[in-house]
């Protein structure tokens, strides 16, 4: 039994080294360009330098899917992390982030999840005044997962380390280094293998650019 759980930690293990060697690969090829043109040429304006900044935001989370808590409301969480934004055209600019986030679902009278991940989403974003759009792929950690008073017959476990979404939102700059947003994440994976779940989440949140 414990030669089969080695092998099976030794796995997952594996298979997270090999997607987040490709995530950060994704990321470098994209930003290398932009970093490298900013660097080389003095004429460079302010608003294209390379801005690092904080976000934090509540989240209204719920599960769906065949295999979801039956009669479940949107969970209230939270989140919180860290951004990178490099602009790489006139109006459009690259925003890969690392963000931890509570998710999950609760039902009045079948209890709840509480599901954490640090999520890696790689936006682009399209200015236009001070309104933005933003959509990209993202890549999410298991951290934590516990169930609160569900019933047995319908309690999961065994949630899937890694979780893959899409993000769309929209947003506001209210200064220059301070700006309103909402986005949707919408999971494209299972979080259970061979159970019909995936994850769902509204974010409203702000950002904070610090440099």
């Amino acid at each position: 039994m414990l030669h089969f759980f080695y092998h099976d930690k030794k796995r997952i293990m594996i298979r997270f080294l090999a997607i987040y060697s490709v995530l950060i690969l994704f990321i470098l090829c994209l930003t290398y360009p932009v970093t490298t043109l900013a660097q080389t040429n003095k004429t460079t304006k302010e608003g294209d330098k390379t801005k690092y900044g904080l976000k934090a935001g509540i989240n209204f989370a719920e599960l769906f899917g065949e295999d979801a808590i039956p009669e479940s409301d949107r969970k209230v969480g939270y989140s919180f992390g860290a951004y990178a934004s490099f602009k790489i055209a006139k109006d459009l600019k690259l925003q890969p982030e690392v963000i931890w986030s509570l998710q999950g679902e609760k039902s009045e009278n079948k209890g709840r999840y509480d599901i954490s991940y640090i999520n890696i989403p790689v936006m682009l974003k399209w200015t236009e005044g001070r309104f933005y759009t933003e959509l990209g792929p993202q890549l999410g950690l298991l951290t934590i997962n516990t169930s609160k008073s569900v019933p047995e017959e319908i309690q999961l476990s065994n949630f899937e380390i890694f979780d893959f979404s899409i993000n769309v939102g929209l947003g506001y700059e209210v200064f220059e280094d301070l700006s309103l947003g909402i986005r949707y994440m919408q999971g494209l994976t299972n979080l259970v293998q061979d159970r019909n779940l995936k994850n769902s989440v509204i974010y409203l949140g702000v950002a904070y650019q610090i440099f």
